[in-house]
This record gives C-alpha cells, structure tokens and sequence, in this order.
C-alpha cells in the first residue's frame, strides 16, 4: 500500500511588527496531494468547525489544496486584539496550522479552530465523491464532481452545481440548492430547518418521492403520480405489537417510480425542477 502522509502545520511564517497599524490581510497556502491509485475513484473528506468548503473537478490526477486564512474579528476579547502591553510590541503569527493525509486514495483535511478562520478550495479528480461538513461562518459548494456525496452545513448554505451520483445533504439554518447532470440508482435525502430545499434533476429521473414542509409549500415541474394514501406508511411488527405510522408529506411516484428521494424542511419551500 502508498500512503502520502502531509502534515501542514506553521508553514510561510510572516512575523509582522506592529508599528501603530493592524495587519488583517490574507494568507494562501496551495498543496498538491498525489493519490497511491491515479486513475481511480477517490473520496475528499473534510468535517471543520468554522469556514467555507469548496471542491471543484478538474483534469489532473493530483488532489489540489488551497487554503486561505483570515484573522477572526469575532470571539477574540478586546485584550487580545491590543497592539501593545506593558510597552511591548505586538508581534502577528499569520502561519496557518492544519492537516492533510491521503490513505488509499481518500484524503482527509482537518484544522484545529483558533484565531484564524481557514477557508478551503479543493480540486479533484471528477470522479470523486465528498464528505463534507462545517459548523459555523462557512458556506459549502461543490461543482462538478461525480460520486456518492454527504454534506453537511449547520449555519451556512449548501450549493452542489452539476454533480452526478447521489447525495446527502442537510443544512440546519440555510437553503439547499443542488442541480445534478446524472444521477445513480440510490436513495437521496435533503433536509433542513429553515431553509428552502431547491433541487434539479434529469428529466429521466425515476423515483419515489416523499415531500415535508411544515410552514411551507411543495412545487414541481414533473408529473408526480400520488399515492393513494397521500403520505408514507410504515409498519412495524415487534415483539408483539403491531404498529402503523403515517409521515405527514407528500408521496409519489416520478417516471414510473424508483430509488426513494426525501425532501424535508420545516421553514422553507420544497422545489422539485427538471432540468
């Protein structure tokens, strides 16, 4: 087995004397990864507290990591933003501090939260699937990468453009926007709480379907036949009792029916588009 193993960490240490003015521009780090199997299907896993998430397809082999870092503004008290102490000089640290390891063509970034806020753009290979999570003042794009995809975004949107395979996504506090070019015979969900749910398959698409919004509406351009019972029924037989449970919703079929698909939201919209 090839394994590349990078430990990122302090590297392109500026060290800035403060002469009466505060440093807050940008720092970029750029990083090749090689994958032990060019060629193959590979997998970018990412799962950080604070910051954006970008992943992009592009034509070479390598894993491409791009990390931008900005001095945070907020969570830092009015002492540790001072310019001097006890007549001393302040001294900026603008190095960035984080990891990334690639075992078996699957690549895994992480960084420990502190004064910087990192935010990564990442290119791969389009063949690739993304696992993908952030907490706080980050949004998550990804474009044009083919794969099995999870994302997840507690306080920011999500916005997948011309993706293939399936996908997982849920966004607590923001919209979902994703519009695929194929999709692959697999079951699919997309949730969240306050946000709209805007999703934009193939017009080939087959599937059943089942739609929740608790204050919102549900639209489509496709010709979804309903099922009689007008949501989801699910029974259950365990240890002697049998039990029948409705989901509120709307259920039905597209094309015929196929792999299930779950909208959910409970302050938001639902939008169903063919594309």
């Amino acid at each position: 087995m090839k394994t590349h193993y990078n430990t990122l960490k302090q590297i392109g240490i500026f060290l800035i004397f403060m002469w009466g003015s505060m440093v807050t521009g940008q720092t970029k780090e750029v990083f090749n990864i090689p994958l032990s199997n060019p060629g193959q299907e590979g997998k970018i896993i990412v799962h950080i507290i604070d910051g954006d998430i970008t992943v992009q397809s592009h034509n070479g082999e390598d894993v491409i990591i791009e990390a931008y870092g900005d001095p945070k503004s907020r969570g830092w008290n009015k002492k540790k933003q001072e310019k001097s102490r006890d007549g001393m000089k302040r001294i900026v640290d603008n190095s960035l501090s984080f990891t990334v390891e690639e075992r078996d063509n699957k690549v895994y970034v992480k960084y420990t939260p502190g004064k910087w806020t990192i935010d990564f753009v990442i290119k791969v290979p389009k063949q690739f699937s993304v696992d993908l999570k952030t907490v706080n003042d980050g949004n998550i794009v990804v474009e044009g990468v083919d794969g099995t995809h999870e994302v997840s975004n507690t306080n920011g949107k999500i916005t997948m453009r011309n993706v293939g395979g399936s996908v997982i996504a849920d966004a607590l506090n923001q919209n979902i926007v994703v519009t695929f070019d194929s999709v692959d015979n697999a079951n699919m969900m997309f949730s969240s709480l306050n946000g709209d749910v805007d999703i934009s398959f193939p017009k080939t698409l087959q599937a059943n379907i089942l739609a929740r919004s608790d204050n919102g509406n549900i639209y489509t351009d496709f010709e979804v036949v309903k099922s009689s019972n007008g949501g989801n029924v699910k029974t259950t037989n365990k240890n002697g009792v049998y039990r029948v449970r409705r989901e509120k919703g709307v259920s039905g079929t597209i094309n015929g029916g196929g792999p299930e698909i779950v909208f959910k939201t409970l302050n938001g919209d639902i939008l169903i588009r063919e594309n």
